[in-house]
């Protein structure tokens, strides 16, 4: 896990390229939420755990990972529709978004588990690549210093003949 980044995830966001139609205006009703997973045992929004994130207007320290924004659009209760932004605050502070997703269906986050999926699986694969370079490096390490250690035994006992 990457350490936390001192960001405004709103201004970030708004300055990610492409034309996003979400402008992730933190008023009543809209939410937002660092994703962790996803329970398949379920289809409504409740299916994508995660905590949910506060002060995305303010700069503060945020965890880099995949969020999910809802903006709803719309004056009326029957006519509203809510607009889904889904998106990653990456560690350099930057936002890079997936997907906008309008809809006033029940069942709206079952079509943003493909994108959900496929981010959690880079970030198991980059992990993934990055342990297996670490236990790479450490191993040499490891044989490296098994060398000057025997080296330095030789070094000792030459020492110790001469005196």
């Amino acid at each position: 896990m990457s350490e936390a980044v001192l960001v405004s995830i709103r201004s970030a966001f708004l300055n990610a390229p492409g034309l996003w139609e979400s402008t992730l205006k933190p008023r009543q009703g809209n939410w937002c939420k660092i994703i962790d997973g996803i329970d398949k045992t379920r289809t409504d929004g409740y299916s994508i755990e995660g905590s949910f994130v506060s002060q995305i207007d303010l700069v503060t320290y945020q965890q880099p990972g995949l969020y999910l924004f809802c903006e709803k659009k719309g004056r009326k209760q029957g006519n509203q529709v809510q607009l889904y932004a889904l998106f990653a605050l990456e560690p350099n502070a930057e936002v890079k978004v997936f997907r906008e997703l309008k809809t006033a269906t029940k069942d709206w986050a079952v079509q943003l588990w493909p994108d959900i999926e496929a981010y959690m699986q880079i970030q198991e694969t980059s992990a993934e690549i990055r342990r297996q370079e670490l236990l790479r490096i450490i191993q040499s390490l490891e044989f490296e210093l098994s060398q000057r250690r025997a080296e330095l035994g030789v070094l000792e006992m030459q020492i110790d003949e001469e005196y």
